[in-house]
């Protein structure tokens, strides 16, 4: 049986509404303080991880300096 080929501006209008609950569901985690603190207990790994994947996003999504991007992120954790 062969497979239907679907392009990605097709795949993504096919499925936006559940791409935008999983981003949805994944910002609240990040900004989850108590999932975050327990991330850093147990498993400072992993959490530097998730940092590290959210500056290689941030440099692909926009123009400023890393030094930006840190403050930026420092800024919205603060927040918490």
């Amino acid at each position: 049986m062969a497979r239907k080929i679907v392009s990605v501006s097709d795949f993504f209008e096919k499925n936006n509404r559940l791409l935008i609950k999983f981003g949805n569901s994944v910002l609240k985690k990040l900004s989850d303080e108590a999932l975050i603190t327990a991330l850093a207990e147990k498993d400072p790994e992993k959490l530097a991880k998730v940092f590290k994947l959210l500056f290689e996003l941030m440099s692909e999504n926009t123009e400023s300096s890393s030094a930006d991007k840190l403050d930026e992120l420092i800024g919205i954790y603060q927040e918490l």
